[in-house]
């Protein structure tokens, strides 16, 4: 990979100061990027400022509450007195933020405020920033969806459903826009540490079942996301319109299988018998070893 992938761009990147959000923020910094930071914990935002910034990267934070239409106002306005718009829009921003649990216990102040958190920034930081990449004639959107608005998600009906709305936006409005140059995409995520999960921090007992409930044998580091919204935002990617990228270390392709130290089940509830100790393990009946 080449150095300076994105030198000469300008990168906004929401909810910059999450776990992902921050390592997209270092790592467009080192390959050259203005890095714009929008997030609401002035906190956090300074610290990856503070990193891109030792990197002689040249950052801009915005705290605002990008689920209102003034935060995002106050985010693109500060975007265009520091670089005249943006070349690249990660919309990275997103969580469960209303109740957790049945449906029928959930309100509709709990639905909007899902609905503000995941899907309408998306549109609202989309329809700011997109006119300057038209005009430019190049530009890259990466919106963050999630592996929980493909597969179902119990408990969550109301956040995946924005999810895949997230999703379904990015593939129309990607053959819209594509011919100007701008090429929309998305990527969804799942057992990557980040805040939001405490960065996966399990008691031993549990955490060394990742092997269990993750193909590829261990959670994801945010830069490990990083890199793929790398690959979609920079001119790495000149091919892939309205797709989106599953970065979850196999677990939606595993389709509900799980591996145990002598075979795959479909049939979680026997990872309890999983042992790391081959001896007793034998000592399982053979349907559970």
């Amino acid at each position: 990979m080449e150095a300076g992938l994105l030198r000469g761009k300008t990168a906004v990147i929401t909810g910059g100061a999450g776990g992902i959000g921050g390592a997209v923020c270092d790592l467009f910094a080192g390959e050259g990027a203005n890095i714009v930071i929008g997030d609401i914990d002035a906190g956090r935002a300074r610290e990856v400022a503070e990193r891109v910034r030792a990197k002689n990267g040249t950052a801009v934070v915005v705290v605002a509450d990008l689920t209102k239409k003034a935060g995002i106002a106050k985010l693109f306005n500060a975007t265009r007195r520091g670089f005249g718009g943006a070349d690249i829009l990660i919309n990275g921003l997103g969580k469960s933020a209303g109740r957790i649990g049945r449906f029928e216990d959930q309100t509709e102040a709990d639905w909007q405020a899902d609905y503000e958190m995941n899907l309408l920034h998306v549109f609202r930081a989309t329809h700011a920033f997109l006119p300057t990449m038209k005009e430019r004639g190049w530009g890259r959107i990466v919106n963050f969806s999630s592996v929980e608005g493909i597969r179902s998600a119990p408990s969550f009906a109301v956040y995946s459903c924005f999810k895949r709305a997230v999703d379904g936006f990015t593939k129309s409005l990607a053959v819209d826009v594509a011919r100007f140059g701008v090429l929309v995409n998305s990527v969804a995520v799942d057992k990557t540490k980040t805040y939001q999960v405490g960065f996966y921090a399990l008691p031993d007992e549990y955490a060394k079942l990742a092997n269990t409930w993750i193909p590829l044998g261990r959670y994801g580091e945010p830069i490990d996301v990083a890199k793929a919204v790398l690959f979609l935002a920079s001119d790495l990617n000149t091919w892939v319109v309205g797709h989106t990228l599953v970065t979850d270390g196999g677990t939606l392709a595993a389709g509900g299988w799980f591996r145990t130290p002598k075979r795959w089940t479909n049939q979680p509830l026997l990872t309890q018998y999983i042992e790391q100790d081959p001896e007793l393990n034998e000592k399982r009946p053979p349907m559970v070893q």
